[in-house]
């Protein structure tokens, strides 16, 4: 039995990765104090929130292969 979370740990974080690309994209068209709150109100929140179900998956993760491995 294959069990992951790897795969999607992975997708969040390349999705966080672009979309802070894009983001930074934004910065020669938008330099304003909407943008600063913008970033510290959405996307630094975001951004943690992002790393937490990140490290919450890995813990999962692991758990889930040795709970596969016990009951083996």
């Amino acid at each position: 039995m294959s069990v992951s979370l790897s795969d999607s740990e992975t997708t969040l974080g390349r999705a966080l990765d672009d979309l802070g690309k894009k983001w930074q994209g934004t910065a020669d068209a938008w330099r304003d104090r909407a943008r600063d709150d913008f970033e510290k109100e959405y996307l630094e929140e975001l951004t943690m929130s992002v790393k937490k179900a990140q490290q919450a998956m890995r813990t999962i993760n692991l758990l889930l292969h040795e709970v596969i491995r016990e009951c083996s």
